[in-house]
């Protein structure tokens, strides 16, 4: 039996030109994160990521803590994990959206810039999910979660005898894994990844018979006043 780690990144940089890089919150909650999960586990071992920068740096942040660094635990990369392309998602839907500033430049106009960006974000994921053209995507629905399905039987056939397993990803990976395991219905996705947390980490547990969710979205780390500021979801 062996219990997988999914971990969301810490923090990474929304409605900068370059949003795939922790900020400094973000590598204070990978450094929490490992401060924690080093109490309740002896060591991972094994380590898998993304090949995205906000993956590695939450790795290395968090697999510090456990008094390694993350090259000594001959990490495995694999692109299967990465984040959708949600620039180039967002910029299909409407022309402010082509790049990140154009679309914070355009969100900030709005009288309730929160509820715009939520509502555009959606709107664009949904089209993406129900296109029936591909055409100016960079990878189409189907091809993404075909990819983290491999990416996920990659990780569990590539470490037959290991125990605990930590997996560093993002929100999307994580929540097409969490649908397929619960039964939840494809029209509520985007309602589970909305809800996950940086940092954040479900549990899956693997057997020779079954593969199943342990916990979603677990952040007990984040609980409490004196860590309630490290909760955030970007």
């Amino acid at each position: 039996m062996a219990a997988i780690y999914l971990i969301r990144h810490g923090q990474a940089s929304f409605g900068h030109t370059n949003y795939d890089q922790l900020s400094e919150l973000g590598k204070l909650q990978a450094t929490r994160l490992g401060q924690v999960l080093s109490t309740r586990l002896p060591q991972f071992d094994a380590v898998c990521l993304g090949t995205l920068k906000r993956h590695q740096q939450t790795a290395e942040n968090c697999i510090t803590e456990f008094g390694h660094n993350l090259a000594d635990l001959q990490p495995r990369f694999d692109s299967g994990w990465n984040e959708y392309d949600h620039q180039n998602i967002l910029a299909r839907y409407r022309p402010e959206f082509v790049t990140a500033e154009s679309m914070m430049e355009f969100i900030g106009a709005q009288e309730n810039p929160q509820e715009t960006l939520a509502e555009g974000f959606n709107g664009a994921i949904d089209r993406w999910i129900q296109a029936e053209d591909d055409t100016g995507y960079v990878e189409s629905w189907g091809e993404f979660t075909a990819r983290v399905h491999r990416a996920l039987a990659d990780t569990i056939s590539e470490h037959p005898e290991a125990k605990n397993i930590a997996v560093f990803t993002s929100g999307g990976p994580i929540s097409i894994v969490a649908q397929h395991l619960l039964g939840v219905g494809q029209d509520q996705i985007m309602r589970m990844n909305w809800t996950l947390m940086n940092c954040g980490v479900t549990k899956l547990v693997s057997t020779k018979s079954r593969l199943f969710v342990s916990s979603l979205n677990e952040h007990t780390h984040f609980e409490g006043q004196q860590n309630n500021h490290f909760i955030t979801y970007t």
